[in-house]
């Protein structure tokens, strides 16, 4: 499968670096940013689907404690598309907000 980081996704992805930068060192930087190559690289083989909404198609996946991601698969095109990296001390509502649900 094709995936597409949305520019929300991208955007998000460079807050999370932010907070881990303020809070620990480069080492836990590059972890995170290894931890999502991981992520996308299965996404693409097939090998993790998420977790489905019963209310919605989006999908998410737990990145580290911090951070899920959420993200769409659309299986006719064979692409997945990036959504939102979510800071899971977040306000909650607001995460239903950025996701339109």
């Amino acid at each position: 499968m094709n995936v597409i980081w949305t520019p929300t996704a991208e955007l998000s992805f460079v807050k999370e670096l932010d907070k881990i930068s303020k809070k620990w060192s480069i080492n836990e930087i590059i972890d995170f940013i290894n931890l999502v190559d991981d992520f996308v690289k299965k996404l693409e083989l097939g090998l993790i689907e998420g977790k489905g909404s019963p209310k919605t198609n989006l999908r998410s996946f737990v990145i580290s404690k911090q951070t899920t991601l959420y993200f769409d698969v659309f299986e006719d095109t064979q692409t997945i598309e990036l959504l939102l990296f979510w800071n899971n001390k977040d306000n909650p509502k607001e995460l239903k907000e950025f996701l339109n649900i």
